[in-house]
């Protein structure tokens, strides 16, 4: 639905904001942007690779303090991931 879309791409903002924060450690901005996504089939796997084209391509030219702090991980509970 596009409404989880807008909330999942504004909470992600909100995440590359905070990180920015010049108040905050290293480590505790590589804690905010480290994203999850679970699921290794056809749409997790799609999923990661545009959180990563969003994170690295749009949201690094705003953010560029923080762009190298980005880590996306994929989980699988199968034996079996695809690959991007």
């Amino acid at each position: 639905e596009v409404g989880d879309a807008q909330k999942i791409r504004g909470t992600v903002i909100d995440f590359f904001e905070r990180a920015s924060l010049p108040s905050l450690s290293e480590e505790e901005k590589k804690k905010i942007l480290h994203f999850v996504v679970v699921g290794g089939g056809p749409t997790g796997v799609e999923f990661a690779a545009e959180l990563h084209d969003f994170a690295i391509e749009d949201l690094a030219q705003l953010y560029p303090e923080v762009k190298n702090l980005v880590k996306i991980t994929r989980l699988e509970a199968g034996d079996h991931i695809l690959n991007m």
